[in-house]
Parts: structure tokens; C-alpha cells; sequence
């Protein structure tokens, strides 16, 4: 339970039990359908509908049924790759965990689920709970190694992007897209390096809000707070240096995967594209669906990224808007096939050891 007032709480050690955990989860279960989704929702259905009257669906239908089967059983195959570079990401995170290799694997697929098809950005607090449920492992190492992946895939995000832009463009590479990326990287990296002190400040600009708000005693408040200190403490102990080789080696096996991902499911579809033109154009959906801005299913805002992208490397519109959704269909589908797969497994694999 929550303590309350008259407890004494130790800061770098309090740990959400199972059913606060639960709670928690419930709670931001209860946001999905606050306002703010909403209109998320009416954002993303607007979207569809314009990306529809923009399409043939006559030539669409066409393009589906002569797509290549044999790519896109590869195409899930890379995708099933990516969530193991993930694994081994997560598992440099969370040191001295007992959790096998394979419970991890389901972890990451359970959680790429569920981002699918939470708005909003919700469904990463799904990689916390399940890393609690299944590996018993602290809340807050939960949180931290989330973080700390998150920013090494925008400074990845940003390498790849400058390096596909030079390459594309040459010459005639824009200035402004240039340094955008190269900014995004170096404040990605500033962050790596100061997010403890991030934290400490926040923690105390919550702490001012709490006291002028008087909510000091309250047991969501001090829940909260509690946990910050908790993060700010686990972001203290850990050396960063040196992990950097191997997140950064794992972050770009992870992102590499994911955009040949992409490059596969549109040669699939017979649409004539190089791999630099995927890595460029595949960057406009990668950032509407890393930005908190999508709704249910991230249907429409990542069609929109994905054909803006697309078409700004030379794509036309009607394959541009196809590809964009065959290739969003194809990785829902993948990630729900490996998280039941690797539901089917855990089952078994604990029916076994049972007597």
C-alpha cells in the first residue's frame, strides 16, 4: 500500500507494490479516452478520409493483391529481428535481472503491441508493467531504462536522417534540415548526459506547484514525487560511459532493422524504391510516431508522416498514401503475431515446470 503521512518512506528504496502498479495502469487506462485522445481521434479520422479521396482504390486493390508474399514473410522476419536487438538493449539496461532471454523477448514484443494500438504514447507504460509482472524488477529501473532507450533512439533517429539526407541530396541538401538533425542529435545527447539533473529540477518545480497548491500530503502527490526521487536516484548510480558502446551498437541494429522493415514491405508491393529513399522518407512517419500526437492504432497521423516523407523523396501520392498503409496493417499484424506467439510460449514453458 501507499503509505501515507505518518510513514517513513525511504527514498532511494520505496518500490510500487502489485497493486499500486495496477492502479497506476488503470488510471492512465481511464486517460485514453480524456478529451485531449478525443481529439487526437477527430485529427486522425480527418486524415484518413482526406488520404482516401487522395487515393485510387481501384489501383490500390490491385497493388495489394500482386503484392509478394515471400517479402513480406521476410518483411515480419526483419520485424521480429528488431524486438530481439530491443531485448538485448533492455537487458544491458536492467543488469543483475533474473529474467531468461526469451521472457524478455516476450516483454518487448508485449509492449511494441500495445504502442501499436494505445494513443498517444500510453502504451510505453506497458514495458514497466510487464518488466514488474514477469521479471519482478523495480518500477523505477523499469522507468529508467525506458528513458535512457528513448533517447538513444532520437540520437540514432537524428544520425541516420543526416546521413540519408547527404546522401540523397548531396549537394543540394538543405540547410535547415541539416542542422534540425544535427541539433536534435547533440540535444539528445546533452540529455543522455544531464538527465538526472532534468529530473531534480522537475522534481523540484513539482514540489513548488505541490506546496502553492497545498497538496503536499496528499498520497497521489507524495506518490509521485517519491518516484522521481526514486528515478533521479537510479539515474545517479548508473554509468552511463560505459554502456554507451553497447546501446549505441544495439539502438542502430534496432533502427536498421526497423527502416529495412520498411524498405521490404514496399518492395513487397512492387513499388520501386532505393534504401536511402526509404531511410529519408520513412523518417516523417518515425517522428509522428514517436511524438505523443497519434490516436488509437496511430491510424492516419502515421499515414500522413509516412506519404509526406515519401513524397518528398520522389514517391508518387497513390503509392505514397498505399504503401503507407499496407505497411502500417502489415506491422500490426507482426507485432500481435509474435506477442501471441510469445504468450503461447510463456504458457507453455510455465506448464512445464510445473509438477
Amino acid at each position: 500500500m501507499v503509505p501515507d503521512g505518518n510513514q517513513i518512506i525511504d527514498e532511494r528504496s520505496y518500490e510500487l507494490g502489485d497493486e499500486e502498479l495496477s492502479s497506476i495502469v488503470l488510471e492512465r487506462k481511464k486517460r485514453i479516452f480524456n478529451a485531449r485522445n478525443l481529439v487526437f481521434l477527430f485529427i486522425s479520422i480527418s486524415l484518413i478520409v482526406f488520404l482516401f479521396t487522395n487515393l485510387d482504390l481501384t489501383r490500390t486493390i490491385e497493388t495489394l493483391k500482386n503484392a509478394d508474399v515471400a517479402l513480406l514473410i521476410c518483411a515480419v522476419f526483419i520485424y521480429s529481428c528488431s524486438n530481439f536487438f530491443k531485448m538485448l538493449r533492455f537487458r544491458a539496461l536492467v543488469a543483475n535481472s533474473k529474467i531468461s532471454m526469451m521472457e524478455f523477448y516476450s516483454i518487448v514484443s508485449y509492449h511494441n503491441f500495445f504502442n501499436q494500438i494505445m494513443p498517444a504514447r500510453t502504451g510505453e507504460l506497458t514495458y514497466v508493467y510487464y518488466l514488474k509482472k514477469i521479471g519482478r524488477v523495480q518500477t523505477t529501473k523499469g522507468l529508467h531504462s525506458l528513458i535512457i532507450t528513448r533517447i538513444f533512439d532520437l540520437i540514432i533517429i537524428s544520425i541516420y536522417f543526416v546521413i540519408s539526407l547527404l546522401f540523397f541530396y548531396g549537394a543540394r541538401t538543405s540547410i535547415a534540415l541539416f542542422f534540425t538533425g544535427i541539433a536534435c542529435g547533440i540535444v539528445s545527447i546533452v540529455a543522455l548526459f544531464k538527465i538526472s539533473i532534468i529530473f531534480v529540477t522537475i522534481n523540484n518545480i513539482l514540489k513548488k506547484i505541490a506546496g502553492k497548491l497545498k497538496i503536499n500530503d496528499y498520497k497521489i502527490t507524495k506518490l509521485i514525487l517519491d518516484q522521481m526521487e526514486n528515478i533521479t536516484a537510479e539515474f545517479d548510480s548508473f554509468n552511463t560511459q560505459s554502456h554507451i558502446p553497447l546501446l549505441f551498437i544495439t539502438s542502430a541494429l534496432v533502427w536498421l532493422a526497423l527502416y529495412f522493415f520498411s524498405y521490404v514491405n514496399i518492395l513487397a508491393l512492387r513499388i520501386h524504391i532505393t534504401f536511402i529513399e526509404t531511410l529519408l522518407g520513412s523518417t516523417g512517419a518515425v517522428l509522428t510516431n514517436v511524438l505523443p500526437i497519434n490516436s488509437f492504432g496511430s491510424f492516419g497521423t502515421l499515414e500522413a508522416g509516412w506519404t509526406g516523407g515519401f513524397v518528398l523523396v520522389g514517391m508518387n501520392l497513390q503509392d505514397a498514401i498505399t504503401s503507407g498503409f499496407a505497411s502500417h496493417i502489415i506491422t500490426f499484424f507482426a507485432s500481435a503475431f509474435l506477442a501471441v506467439v510469445c504468450k503461447i510460449i510463456l504458457k507453455f514453458i510455465k506448464t512445464r515446470s510445473c509438477p
